[in-house]
């Protein structure tokens, strides 16, 4: 049950107002991003009962024989079949989660995991809009296509969840540190198991590699909590084994469910990890 308070309308009104003061650079990033990623028909280049020609390939066991292009095949010594594109509009539902803990980044200058999934997000949207395929925003926005439709998915990151429905395939980005059970709790919600996609687990480089020396005071964001640590380095790998553990955790949750697990710090260049996630919602792969 989500908090009611005027304290917390006031603090997601405060979350909301910020996102949008950031959102039009974070889409020109995103834009940027899927403009330098290689092009092509994201998604849909498969075989199926379109009528544009795709490629030809061995005949196989099952295969009709009106299925084969004799005229290929009679140039050589081995029957092909010709297969066409399949030509089905597919939908790519994306989500990011925007817990507190999203708004961290390590150092001055750099992303924080929430900016840093919402530009991977972005770039995705664009190119599977240039691809032929239609986006939606997970319980924000109906499916999209057209004119406008990038615009129109970055806008509805400023909107509340509601029971929007949409199908399609999932493509869901956080940085996944909660418990076990609430990670499956989430991703069951999200109708994970009947979608299939990718999950993308995003983490600052301090996160991950727990650079910290000396007396640290940790602090939860928003506040919640605080850990005054003496001596970090006497509890540097023990903190590493538990964030290996929880990456183990999540990606074995995502396998659960069928979605391909990927993992990503925000020290990293975005380009590899947008290519990695689009190779892994290619039904081809």
């Amino acid at each position: 049950m989500a908090d009611r308070s005027p304290a917390a309308t006031r603090k997601r009104v405060a979350a909301a107002e910020a996102l949008a003061a950031r959102l039009p650079g974070l889409l020109l990033a995103a834009q940027r991003l899927a403009a330098g990623a290689a092009s092509g028909r994201h998604g849909r280049r498969r075989a199926g009962s379109g009528e544009q020609f795709w490629q030809y390939r061995d005949l196989r066991d099952g295969d009709a024989p009106r299925s084969i292009d004799w005229r290929r095949s009679a140039r050589g010594e081995r029957l092909y079949i010709r297969e066409r594109e399949w030509e089905a509009v597919e939908t790519l539902v994306i989500d990011v989660d925007d817990h507190p803990g999203m708004e961290f980044a390590s150092k001055p200058g750099r992303e924080t995991k929430h900016d840093r999934a919402l530009i991977l997000a972005l770039a995705l949207a664009a190119l599977a809009l240039d691809g032929g395929e239609r986006i939606a925003l997970f319980g924000r926005t109906p499916s999209l296509a057209g004119p406008g439709a990038l615009d129109r998915l970055a806008a509805g990151f400023l909107l509340p969840p509601t029971a929007t429905p949409c199908t399609g395939r999932l493509a869901v980005i956080g940085d996944w540190l909660d418990p076990p059970e609430d990670i499956r709790a989430s991703l069951a919600a999200r109708g994970a198991a009947t979608r299939g996609g990718v999950l993308v687990q995003v983490l600052d480089g301090a996160e991950c590699d727990f650079p910290f020396h000396g007396r640290v005071l940790f602090e939860q964001p928003g506040g919640a909590a605080r850990e005054d640590v003496a001596r970090a380095e006497e509890v540097a790998a023990a903190y590493r084994d538990r964030i290996a553990a929880q990456r183990a955790m999540v990606a074995a949750a995502a396998e659960a469910v069928g979605l391909v697990p990927l993992f990503h710090r925000t020290d990293a260049p975005p380009g590899p990890a947008l290519a990695a996630i689009r190779a892994a919602l290619d039904p081809r792969g």
